[in-house]
């Protein structure tokens, strides 16, 4: 036999023994007690509304006569357990939180389709559900800040001023322009980090159909793009989010991807509104920060952008006293302004 043939069949042979060996003991090794919390399809106790024919996840705090003030969470597929902190405006606003459809304590399943425009959609129901027929203010972080941008184009009749911290992009350009990763790394300790999430997805337990999945997504999506975080270093998943949607983020990402490439616009309509809106930035995102969301606020009239010293993209939990201080001054400046 000619021996680069023979030398192929040996490695070949080497591998399939390889993993025959490695997947059992990985396996083992990877055995622990790994949860999810439950949605509210499963958990009674967990506060709720229905909007458009579905459940969501959601508390309001605050009086509702006071201005409301709608938070949007990341994504597409996280949910807004790293932005209460803006609870403490609740003195001053009607705040408004809710995991959207098919992310964190909502439920997982019988889920339509879930787009871009979908998720507007709802937006659109959380809105006329609590704005008391009065303009809202709306704070949307990474994702919920692309929401906002896309709901106000839609929308600006319904808003009174908007606080857009970090959005990833607002154009198909600017996409490009951000150098933004949507799969995984090939560096061994991402490649390491994603195995061993992998083989801990195994023994997860509880949770539905999804548990295992949204557990995976969970612990290695934070880490295809560190460069949001100062020196690299991801906050714990646990300090930012209860549960992932593995589910609507795959299905809202794939629906804007066209030939590979995401396409996407979020800035259409958004030179009719004339309120003010406040870009927030985090000093230590060298993908998405300053200087990005600074091409990103001149697509709006009246936009001010505002850098978040010693913060990654999580701002909302890393730098939580002066985050929400931003937002405050920004909306009491807006309330008390002639």
């Amino acid at each position: 036999m000619n021996k680069l043939p023979l030398l192929i069949v040996r490695i070949i042979a080497g591998f399939i023994v390889a993993i025959a060996v490695l997947f059992p003991t990985l396996y083992i090794v990877a055995k622990g007690d790994y949860t999810v919390p439950a949605t509210v399809a499963d958990d009674p106790s967990i506060p709720r509304i229905e909007i458009n024919g579905a459940v969501f996840h959601s508390e309001q705090f605050g009086d509702p006569k006071n201005p409301t003030l709608i938070v949007i969470h990341g994504g597409p597929g996280w949910d807004y357990r790293g932005l209460l902190s803006l609870k403490a405006l609740s003195d001053e606003y009607f705040v408004v939180f809710y995991d959207q459809r098919g992310t964190g304590l909502s439920p997982r399943g019988g889920l339509m389709s879930l787009t871009l425009e979908s998720t507007l959609k709802d937006l659109d129901g959380i809105v006329d559900r609590f704005s008391g027929g009065r303009k809202v203010f709306l704070a949307g972080h990474s994702w919920g800040g692309m929401l906002a941008s896309g709901y106000i184009g839609a929308h600006p009749e319904k808003v009174e001023a908007a606080v857009l911290a970090e959005p990833g992009f607002l154009t198909t350009e600017l996409a490009k322009d951000a150098h933004l990763r949507f799969g995984p790394r090939w560096e061994p300790s991402f490649l390491w980090r994603a195995s061993k999430a992998w083989f801990q997805s195994f023994h997860v337990r509880g949770g539905g159909e999804d548990a295992a999945s949204d557990w995976f997504m969970g612990r290695i999506v934070p880490y295809v793009n560190t460069e949001y975080y100062c020196g690299g270093v991801v906050p714990e998943a646990g300090a930012l989010h209860w549960r992932p949607g593995s589910t609507a983020m795959n299905e809202i990402l794939l629906a804007a991807l066209k030939d590979g490439e995401i396409e996407i616009d979020l800035a259409e309509g958004v030179d009719r509104f004339k309120g003010p809106v406040l870009f927030l930035a985090s000093s230590c995102n060298t993908l998405i920060g300053e200087e990005h969301q600074k091409k990103q606020a001149r697509f709006f009239p009246n936009a001010a952008v505002k850098v978040i010293e010693g913060s990654g993209h999580s701002m909302f939990a890393e730098k939580p006293e002066e985050s929400v201080g931003a937002v405050r001054e920004f909306l009491k400046a807006k309330q008390t302004a002639p």
